[in-house]
């Protein structure tokens, strides 16, 4: 009896600590990025909730307030 590959639409996340000055470590991330099968995501790439921010204030869709009991009044309508 044949199996059916099972369908996945998420993606993990792993994420790597490692001493940039370990010849040992850096070579492994290189061969982990020249595989091709990996998103690399570098620490200066935004996440998608950043992106999203920096696109809304752009388009000018944000509140100024005067005081704190002003924003507070704001979030709380």
């Amino acid at each position: 009896m044949q199996r059916e590959p099972q369908k996945t639409d998420t993606m993990a996340t792993i994420t790597f600590s490692y001493n940039k000055r370990n010849k040992t470590a850096v070579a492994a991330i290189k061969l982990m990025e020249t595989l091709g099968v990996f998103k690399i995501l570098k620490d200066e790439e935004p996440n998608q909730t950043t992106v999203k921010a920096i696109k809304e204030v752009k388009a000018g869709h944000t509140y100024r307030a005067s005081s704190v009991g002003d924003m507070m009044n704001y979030l709380r309508s």
